[in-house]
């Protein structure tokens, strides 16, 4: 079975982080070698406090899950410490895996993720990022992007640090179709699909995940986007369909 490396936080809301992150990967047939950052205590709607895992124990876990088995490619999610950040730059820089980075700064439900910012050692080292528009505003210091035109000056900006393809999510953009941006060897890709009236949490590893699991199993970089994307819209329309069922059902 093909093993995706998955440093990431916990969510004991099960929502988000390496829950949901195992959840994605088993649908592919994907076996998850999963990398603690950061412990955190957070609900759907609150988040309530975070531990970081201390980075010679990150680093002592990633040795661990290497010496276990083959990785065919590594999913980064939050990392919780600059510290931890660097730590795991130093590790990738030694080996050659396809990783995918959905830039976790905050819980959706509030709270950070990582203190003292994101090293360009770390971002160098990773051959796409996955960050939603306000993460990608953040990255580049910039304004939220407004347009097509603002957006690609910022996949730029953040392709300059050694990022091989960037993903500009549009789930928090305005508009009927949700638009995902790919930026990759000077082209540009739109992934479209009809804007939800649906909110779920996770939907950030979930999407990064499937990208991964998708090269896994030799996909080309548009491809898998344009497919993880299908896979996280169908997952969000039947979570609607799961929504509505209750609430006739609690009538």
């Amino acid at each position: 079975m093909p093993r995706l490396l998955v440093i990431a936080g916990t969510d004991c809301s099960g929502g988000a982080g390496l829950t949901r992150d195992t959840t994605v990967a088993s649908a592919f047939g994907v076996e998850v070698a999963p990398v603690v950052t950061v412990v955190t205590a957070q609900t759907n709607a609150q988040f309530v406090d975070q531990q970081a895992v201390a980075a010679p124990v990150v680093l002592r876990q990633l040795d661990a899950a290497a010496q276990s088995g083959a990785l065919d490619a590594v999913k980064i999610g939050a990392l919780g410490t600059t510290e931890t950040a660097q730590a795991v730059a130093e590790w990738l820089a030694e080996r050659s895996i396809p990783t995918v980075m959905d830039p976790v700064l905050k819980s959706s439900s509030g709270g950070a993720l990582i203190r003292g910012g994101l090293p360009g050692d770390l971002l160098a080292q990773v051959d796409l990022l996955t960050p939603n528009l306000p993460e990608a505003a953040a990255l580049t210091g910039q304004a939220l992007a407004a347009d097509t035109d603002a957006m690609a000056r910022q996949a730029g900006q953040m392709q300059s640090m050694g990022i091989g393809a960037v993903l500009i999510k549009g789930g928090h953009g305005l508009g009927a179709q949700s638009v995902d941006h790919l930026y990759h060897r000077g082209q540009r890709r739109a992934f479209e699909a009809p804007r939800l009236r649906v909110t779920r949490r996770g939907t950030g590893c979930t999407l990064a995940t499937a990208i991964a699991c998708h090269l896994i199993q030799g996909a080309a970089l548009d491809d898998a986007c344009g497919k993880a994307k299908l896979f996280v819209q169908d997952w969000l329309v039947h979570s609607s369909d799961q929504a509505c069922s209750r609430a006739t059902r609690g009538r």
